[in-house]
């Protein structure tokens, strides 16, 4: 017989035991790695309720200028950075999806039951545009984000400084947000713009 059929064969047969110890132990283990992500966004974060769930890691960087309400919900790999007086301030019930990135030099505030989709970014400042240096140089231009209550956000949209969107917005996938949404609209485009209001 074949020397690389018997080979085959002998992999097939340990490939089955060994990919249902696998799928076991990854059962057993999920919970438990959302708990272990969960307390380590937690020693990171001082004001954070315990209610809150973190999906994988939690990127925190910065000042540490957090607060977290309860019962929300942080996907994997998601960003949180505050810069020199940056705050970010997330109400509760919040479902923030994976690849998410907020960083703030002023202040992002987001309200309750906001749900915000994957690979959004959420910056309050810009680099410096001044012709005299390299804009790699020159400090941030910081302006504060608000975001309302029950917002929908949709994924890879990009929400940039000093815009307010109003409560129970909606905001279309890939948009570009660079000026104020009022409440119960639905805005969409590069550059956003209302497209029709939410019934």
């Amino acid at each position: 017989m074949n020397t690389q059929s018997e080979k085959w064969r002998l992999l097939t047969m340990l490939a089955q035991p060994a990919t249902g110890l696998l799928r076991l132990c990854g059962w057993v283990l999920k919970p438990w790695e959302r708990i272990y992500y969960t307390l380590r966004l937690m020693a990171q974060v001082r004001n954070m309720d315990a209610s809150v769930q973190c999906d994988g890691k939690v990127l925190v960087s910065g000042t540490g200028a957090i607060s977290i309400g309860s019962r929300c919900r942080i996907g994997s790999n998601t960003e949180l950075q505050t810069n020199n007086e940056g705050r970010i301030i997330l109400g509760s019930d919040i479902r923030i999806n994976r690849g998410c990135t907020i960083v703030s030099y002023a202040q992002v505030a987001i309200g309750d039951f906001t749900i915000i989709g994957e690979y959004v970014t959420i910056r309050d400042a810009n680099h410096g545009m001044k012709t005299h240096e390299p804009m790699r140089y020159q400090p941030h231009v910081s302006e504060p984000i608000a975001i309302g209550s029950d917002v929908w956000i949709g994924r890879g949209a990009c929400i940039l400084p000093g815009v307010k969107i109003g409560s129970g917005s909606v905001i279309g996938a890939n948009s570009v947000v660079t000026r104020d949404i009022p409440e119960f609209a639905i805005a969409a485009g590069m550059p956003a713009q209302v497209i029709r209001q939410r019934q």
